[in-house]
């Protein structure tokens, strides 16, 4: 594979990392209380 190719992979695998970490992040630290659904929706 060329440098360039190396490179683009490199990239693009820390670019997919980085998005998945910061997804877990913003996942798991919730502020707050959660808000209760509608009674429609079972809540």
């Amino acid at each position: 594979m060329t440098p360039l190719g190396w490179i683009f992979l490199l990239v693009s695998t820390a670019f997919v990392w980085g998005l998945a970490a910061w997804c877990y992040y913003k996942v798991l630290t919730v502020p707050g209380e959660i808000e209760k659904p509608p009674d429609i929706l079972g809540g």
